[in-house]
């Protein structure tokens, strides 16, 4: 058995060497790290080309893609029976790897993803409250969503398994959707064990980057995009198991129409979550920030923190 560790990686030089490196100590040869670079412009791939390590196969994208992409192509390069996938900013914690190898070979054939906890450099942990051993259903995926306030495990899949699940071409989006047709095609296992650290020392996360007005526009259209799939293909029974998450979510839409510049579309959205719940604050809040228009609206909007 062989795994593939897949790291997509954008303008972070130091980080990435850090997620790299912490690979590289790992015990066993049965294990390869895939890096794609996704269009970097700092010195990312000089950097990781300087380790001149047999184990690291280095795949290049001329321009930035983004996140799905670059995951994509991990997995096309990658030959490992199964793919860990670690973000550039976080790490394999000593011993991490094996814990994940012990579990995969332990699994049966009928398993197609494993999850695993992280620690995080805020002292906190994710998932948040954490997973208890067992097999994780979709509709337990889904009443867990209204209880977790941080769900970021980290994934090992079968390659079968992540074949049939390729991201979806966004740039700024990606990762909400793939969780939920995860949970939804796979018979997934969770493990209360922690194998890696979870680093919130980037000044590039996505979660932030999606936040400046300048780029509100297309945020807007490729969450936006995203979230229209995952009401339309899990919001019945989202709403059946997870009532809270998806008034979230609608209200989101809204969001979403305004940054995009879609204001008669906000407000429809917008007035079709007050009918759903009239006194919610929010929801008023977000309706008159809409009208001021998309520019305003993201300006506003880009005060609130993102989720770390």
């Amino acid at each position: 058995m062989k795994i593939s560790i897949c790291i997509p990686v954008f303008n972070r030089e130091r980080l990435a060497i850090r997620a790299i490196r912490s690979c590289l100590e790992e015990a066993g040869e049965d294990f390869e790290i895939v890096v794609t670079d996704d269009g970097s412009t700092d010195g990312s791939v000089d950097a990781i080309n300087k380790l001149a390590d047999p184990r690291i196969k280095l795949v290049r994208h001329a321009t930035n893609l983004g996140i799905c992409a670059a995951r994509n192509s991990c997995v096309v390069a990658a030959v490992g029976d199964w793919i860990v996938f670690l973000d550039s900013d976080d790490e394999l914690l000593p011993g991490g790897l094996d814990t994940i190898r012990k579990a995969a070979l332990d699994s049966h054939d009928d398993v197609d993803c494993l999850q695993f906890m992280y620690h995080r450099d805020d002292g906190g942990c994710s998932p948040d409250p954490p997973f208890i051993d067992g097999v994780l259903t979709y509709d337990g995926y889904l009443r867990l969503l209204e209880q977790w306030t941080r769900f970021d495990p980290l994934f090992c899949m079968r390659k079968e398994a992540v074949n049939r699940l390729r991201w979806r071409p966004w740039l700024l989006s990606g990762t909400i959707l793939q969780r939920f047709e995860i949970h939804s095609h796979c018979h997934c296992v969770v493990s209360s064990q922690v194998v890696a650290l979870i680093h919130t020392d980037a000044n590039n996360r996505i979660s932030w980057y999606r936040r400046e007005p300048k780029v509100a526009h297309r945020a807007g259209s490729d969450l936006g995009e995203e979230m229209d799939v995952v009401l339309q293909h899990h919001g019945k029974r989202l709403r059946e198991l997870a009532p809270k998450i998806w008034l979230r979510f609608q209200r989101v839409r809204a969001s979403y129409y305004f940054l995009e510049g879609r204001r008669v579309a906000g407000i429809h959205q917008s007035l079709y979550c007050i009918g759903l719940t009239p006194f919610a604050t929010e929801v008023w809040l977000q309706l008159l920030m809409g009208l001021l228009g998309p520019r305003w609206f993201a300006w506003i909007r880009s005060f609130r923190s993102p989720p770390t």
